[in-house]
């Protein structure tokens, strides 16, 4: 694998952005309403990615399963994960605990720190973002698995790719699986589940895509220029439709694999540039941290909508802090 591309560096950036902006704004009556209010897809981009990536990083190492690459590439996953993490449980539970006199339970505390609200019901989400990080890591310990079941009996690409579809459009009729029997976080929007075991599965059909596109040969992605914005143009025109929803992912993952290539385009062009590229890098703290400030209910200014892009403005400068204090500098193990 070549070094970062940044183009994906920033393309994680604009999803990030994507969720921060459909949590906080209102954009009721206008165009890029129904862009905004699907938000939610943007965290199954996040996944495709995630698993694209890690797909060609480490399909040579993973065509055998030995401990110490397994253990490795575990460890390489915690340090990404949990420092930024851990100390957003911690500010969230002194917050609660200061600010709103409650007490948080032990075994919601526990059940966070250890990122197994997956299997519960959001009820123990310390905040609502947690559904998509429980899911990702229970996703990555699984991974040096799964992609070893791939290479050793050569599963093809579009095999993935069509698996990841047809458990997708089974997900809203899968019946309700979490511990505690507490109802199953079901929002209005199609495919919009956030808890208990259905949010596991969510993630792993994003998964089961990423991968895919990245063993898909490289002749079957088309290579005509007016292919990838076709797409894109595709792209945005399925969130005007009730169930295109679907094939979001889909085509994120078309999109991922153009940037992933040699082949130049404006697309490229844009999320290359230094401040998506700075969103991109800040994308992981922003994408805890925005949810945060936004529970916080601060209102500094009159206009609903100057006072969301104020608390958005604050988002995006304290998540810049914990990249280059906790991002950057924090290492649970050395690898």
């Amino acid at each position: 694998m070549r070094h970062e591309i940044k183009s994906l560096t920033g393309l994680r950036g604009i999803v990030a952005l994507w969720v921060t902006f459909a949590h906080f704004c209102n954009f009721n009556d206008l165009w890029i309403e129904p862009v905004m209010v699907k938000g939610y897809v943007a965290v199954d981009i996040f996944f495709v990615l995630s698993a694209f990536l890690l797909s060609i990083s480490y399909s040579k190492k993973f065509q055998s399963l030995f401990f110490d690459d397994v253990k490795i590439f575990y460890k390489r996953r915690i340090n990404r994960i949990y420092p930024v993490y851990f100390v957003s449980v911690i500010l969230i539970v002194v917050f609660t605990i200061i600010l709103l006199a409650k007490n948080t339970s032990w075994s919601e505390f526990l059940i966070n720190i250890l990122l197994i609200q997956c299997f519960f019901s959001s009820d123990y989400l310390l905040n609502i973002v947690y559904w998509s990080l429980s899911t990702e890591w229970i996703s990555y310990l699984i991974f040096p698995f799964i992609l070893w079941t791939i290479l050793r009996y050569k599963i093809k690409g579009w095999f993935l790719i069509i698996i990841s579809l047809v458990i997708r459009s089974m997900l809203p009729y899968i019946p309700d699986i979490n511990i505690g029997n507490s109802p199953l976080y079901r929002s209005y929007e199609y495919l919009d589940t956030i808890s208990g075991i259905n949010s596991l599965i969510r993630t792993l059909s994003s998964y089961f895509l990423g991968i895919g596109i990245a063993f898909l040969p490289e002749w079957k992605i088309k290579k005509n220029i007016f292919f990838i914005y076709g797409i894109v143009v595709l792209f945005f025109l399925l969130f005007y439709t009730e169930k295109g929803i679907l094939f979001i992912p889909l085509l994120s993952a078309i999109i991922i694999k153009h940037l992933n290539s040699e082949k130049a385009s404006l697309i490229k062009l844009f999320l290359e540039t230094k401040i998506v590229y700075f969103l991109g890098n800040i994308s992981y703290s922003l994408y805890i941290i925005h949810y945060i400030v936004k529970k916080q209910n601060i209102i500094l200014l009159n206009s609903r909508h100057f006072n969301d892009f104020l608390m958005i403005s604050v988002s995006i400068l304290i998540s810049y802090f914990s990249y280059i204090l906790i991002e950057r500098k924090v290492k649970i193990f050395k690898t």
